[in-house]
């Protein structure tokens, strides 16, 4: 019994290390190249973040309105899982388009732990869940194999009643 309990520690500590940022490379300014796993961050967290929006008057499922301003983006180094830069050494992230129609706002990210603004001309839905792409590849472009995106599921909230 003493055994699993050992292994099982074990395996609970790997896994918290392969989760969190790699020590040597989580610092700002750190460049993202080929081959190393990372996780997009939207306003500082990976999960359930919240994006603010700017709709006077009521919220319909179809309205859409401006992000609000003073939101960030930025991508975190990872031992393993999430996204994978594959042959690239740059990170996009963009707001997945709910809707047909144009080529959505990305930022670029050519550093790790570098947060960059929102601009707050992206139109998004007024309130509802959506999703932010962070991809080594650039929207719709024809990319080489070994590519991960990592989609983070977010939460819009109209600040603006």
């Amino acid at each position: 019994m003493k055994r699993i309990v050992q292994i099982s520690l074990v395996c609970l500590a790997s896994a918290v290390m392969a989760a969190m940022p790699l020590a040597s490379e989580a610092g700002a300014g750190a460049p993202i190249k080929a081959g190393q796993h990372f996780v997009g961050l939207v306003n500082a967290t990976h999960k359930e973040p919240v994006v603010k929006t700017v709709c006077p008057g009521p919220v319909g499922s179809s309205r859409m309105g401006p992000v609000a301003g003073k939101q960030t983006m930025s991508v975190v180094r990872v031992r393993k899982g999430h996204g994978y830069t594959g042959l690239f050494s740059s990170v996009y992230a963009w707001f997945q388009p709910t809707t047909g129609g144009a080529k959505p706002t990305q930022l670029h990210f050519k550093h790790y732990s570098t947060p960059r603004t929102i601009p707050t001309s992206i139109r998004v839905p007024c309130g509802g869940t959506g999703t932010v792409v962070f991809s080594s590849c650039p929207y719709l472009a024809p990319c080489a194999a070994g590519w991960v995106t990592d989609d983070v599921k977010v939460k819009f909230e109209d600040i603006a009643d």
